[in-house]
């Protein structure tokens, strides 16, 4: 694999936070971040940060094996709605399987997605985890 550090500067806003674009005109909140608001089409939108804080619509877990990853399966996918109403695929760590369900309370953290063997380049992005306190035995 070969990461590009000018490539990882360019998406920088993409990999190191959560960004969602909110309407001014029918006050809905979307991710990714988009020019037009997807619901009715306006151009009055402005893109903001997000709390990063949401909770779990659905889930499902996934045994799909990458070369290089096969110690991270199985691996939590959600479907998360944030506070600021825009819903988000993510994946849920620091979770057992017995412990993820529909409703779980999360928050978004900068995590370590990929690592170039050769140079040792390493790529970090976002996923999510439970809220302490939120349900989850400690």
């Amino acid at each position: 694999m070969k990461i590009s550090p000018p490539r990882i500067w360019r998406e920088r806003y993409n990999y190191y936070m959560l960004r969602i674009t909110q309407c001014l005109d029918c006050g809905r909140a979307s991710y990714p971040t988009s020019l037009t608001c997807p619901y009715c089409g306006s151009s009055n939108i402005r893109t903001v940060n997000s709390s990063g804080l949401g909770e779990v619509i659905t889930y499902t877990i996934s045994y799909f094996r990458i070369e290089g990853q096969e110690d991270e399966v199985p691996k939590v996918i959600a479907l998360i709605k944030l506070r600021e109403g825009a819903i988000v695929l993510g994946e849920v760590v620091d979770v057992g399987l017995s412990e993820i369900r529909e409703g779980l309370e999360v928050e978004a953290v900068l995590r370590r997605l990929k690592i170039d063997g050769n140079s040792g380049l390493i790529w970090y992005g976002m996923k999510f985890r439970p809220i302490i306190g939120a349900g989850i035995p400690t």
